[in-house]
């Protein structure tokens, strides 16, 4: 997969990242979760590393549903 940070600097010298993954519509970009959306709206966050930390969650598939499980509680 091809990922990129899409780094945002202001006038006064302040830098917002935003994670992104190549889709096959275009950049998606990656949330919290390591999920990829094109319809999120822009995650900007203040550091490099938080990025790939987000980049990482994402490759590592961390978005990816394994098992869905329920749990049921009678009272």
């Amino acid at each position: 997969m091809r990922y990129r940070i899409k780094i945002k600097t202001f006038k006064n010298g302040r830098k917002e990242y935003t994670p992104q993954v190549k889709m096959r519509i275009g950049w998606a970009t990656i949330n919290f979760y390591g999920k990829a959306n094109v319809m999120y709206e822009e995650s900007e966050l203040d550091s490099r590393e938080k990025a790939l930390e987000r980049i990482d969650k994402h490759y590592e598939g961390n978005a990816k549903k394994h098992s869905i499980e329920f749990e049921y509680i009678n009272k």
